[in-house]
């Protein structure tokens, strides 16, 4: 069978990274059932394949122009050329708009011209998104940026749970303004090893 590679990083109080870590300080289970570690290693400076997953619904008519200057910034900022990034834009629908490269004008081609228009699919966003993963070996981020509660999925919010804990996909979710569902957000991150971030203001989006 194929190893199961499970990404770690340990911090303190303060949120910094503790170095030193060695296999007997970890313990790994799945249902209870305490695992095998087969190999142990400190990795540094792996590729990264992160997929910015981009709320164009129309609630985000005033705001997305600010929304799609930060995910640029983050990508120029990131992205170098062992690594590979992806835009996927959804409303009522999830698409992939620019698929993974390392190539960042191609990434603001992505970025460019979209316009803010009818619903919030946002669990068929994330499932979409964390499908396209696949296949795809190393450190992996799912940025989700929306401002609203989904609305019309197929998919329920459990089903993105169940998908989002076997996709091994670190997932960080930034919920812009009062209508966004924090508890859910805050759900989808942390059971992935990731984040999320709340703001009132997408003002507040660069920063993160």
């Amino acid at each position: 069978i194929n190893f199961v590679d499970l990404y770690t990083s340990v911090f303190d109080r303060q949120n910094r990274p503790v170095e030193g870590m060695q296999q007997k300080d970890f313990s790994v289970t799945e249902d209870g059932v305490k695992q095998e570690i087969s190999r142990f290693e400190r990795v540094t400076n792996l590729p990264i394949h992160a997929a910015v997953t981009l709320d164009i619904s129309a609630s985000m008519e005033k705001n997305l122009d600010k929304a799609r200057t930060a995910a640029l910034q983050f990508l120029q900022g990131t992205i170098q050329p062992k690594d590979r990034a992806a835009v996927v834009t959804f409303n009522d629908h999830p698409n992939l708009t620019v698929k993974f490269t390392n190539d960042v004008p191609a990434l603001a081609g992505g970025l460019a011209g979209l316009k803010a228009e009818r619903g919030t699919a946002l669990y068929d966003s994330v499932i979409f998104t964390l499908y396209y993963f696949t296949g795809v070996k190393g450190q992996r981020a799912l940025l989700l940026l929306t401002d609203g509660k989904d609305e019309g999925s197929r998919f329920s919010f459990e089903d993105a749970m169940e998908y989002a804990r076997r996709a091994g996909v670190t997932i960080y979710a930034t919920g812009l303004g009062d209508d966004a569902d924090r508890r859910k957000l805050e759900k989808l991150s942390e059971e992935t090893g990731g984040r999320a971030f709340m703001l009132q203001t997408v003002d507040e989006l660069p920063g993160i």
